[in-house]
């Protein structure tokens, strides 16, 4: 286990010289360390926002993947102007696109990331596993499935094929995508290549 700081200075990436931090959604593995990023600012749904600080988090089994001190410090980032709110889609940088694909959570977004193979997708926990948008399978931990399944759909149009989306927690994703060196495999991935295999061949493609 490591935190950002810890895992980005291994590819030579210091935290004070990070300008912009996109946050897909609120849970505690997503959000954490966020105060270590003393130069950035944020970048969140509105949706999210009130998701995480209105009358959802009454419900236990709701609440139960979000940390108080992590929503706290969001809060905190929009008190010192270091937040910036989103509602939909946005651009954030050239090529660089924000869509909110709700579902697992109620404002969860996805990347879209421009690169040598055109997008990429980093759909975080949109989609969870390849099998879950590919099977249209919905993931357990969701606040609606009903907007997993048209965000599945939205997912779809967003990406090229389905071998352009990278989901949030599948270890396959590693074994699709080589390591930029032997120190880092296991921990990073050059996404800017294409798959070692494609998933239709694998039969996880687009219906």
């Amino acid at each position: 286990m490591q935190t950002p700081e810890q895992a980005l200075a291994r590819i030579g990436v210091q935290l004070a010289r990070v300008k912009d931090v996109v946050i897909t959604h609120l849970h505690d593995d997503h959000a954490g360390t966020l105060p270590d990023f003393s130069a950035a600012r944020f970048h969140l749904q509105s949706s999210e926002m009130a998701f995480a600080t209105g009358p959802a988090m009454l419900d236990a089994d709701e609440r139960w993947a979000f940390s108080a001190d992590h929503v706290c410090d969001m809060v905190r980032l929009l008190y010192d102007d270091r937040l910036v709110f989103h509602d939909e889609d946005a651009g954030i940088a050239p090529g660089i696109t924000l869509h909110r694909l709700p579902g697992h959570t109620a404002g969860l977004q996805v990347v879209c990331v421009p690169n040598r193979r055109d997008f990429v997708v980093l759909a975080s926990d949109t989609s969870h596993f390849y099998e879950n948008f590919a099977r249209r399978s919905p993931f357990p931990i969701c606040y609606s499935e009903s907007d997993m399944l048209k965000s599945f759909e939205r997912l779809e149009k967003l990406a090229d094929s389905e071998d352009h989306i990278i989901p949030g927690h599948d270890p396959l994703v590693r074994a699709l995508y080589s390591p930029p060196s032997g120190e880092l495999d296991g921990w990073a991935c050059r996404l800017h290549e294409p798959p070692a295999k494609s998933l239709r061949s694998m039969g996880l493609g687009f219906a």
